[in-house]
């Protein structure tokens, strides 16, 4: 279990469920335009969804956000795709592509 969020679900981090503070905000909203722009320029998709689950629909129960390449006809639900991509087999690759272009852009 690497996932932060993995770990606190499963008791082996604290869960210290304390306010986020505006800077902390503002700072993931920052990150989150950097990592939108990295997903378009590798995906280059038609829009990404940003969304955020929390309270008593956050079965994390800590402060997560999700950044979804959206694509027309795609028929998004929270499950498998409509037209299978076999994404799951090719996580260790996407995060290299991430790593690449974020550092490309710093």
């Amino acid at each position: 279990m690497e996932c932060l969020g993995c770990r606190v679900a499963n008791g082996l981090e604290p869960n210290l469920n304390i306010e986020m503070y505006t800077e902390v905000a503002h700072a993931i909203m920052d990150a989150s335009r950097v990592l939108v722009q990295t997903l378009k320029t590798i995906f280059r998709p038609d829009g990404i969804r940003v969304c955020q689950d929390g309270g008593g629909f956050n079965d994390l129960n800590h402060y997560h956000m999700h950044l979804i390449p959206r694509y027309t006809g795609d028929h998004f639900v929270w499950g498998e795709p409509a037209q299978p991509h076999d994404a799951a087999q090719r996580l260790s690759q996407t995060k290299e592509e991430i790593l690449r272009a974020l550092s490309d852009s710093i």
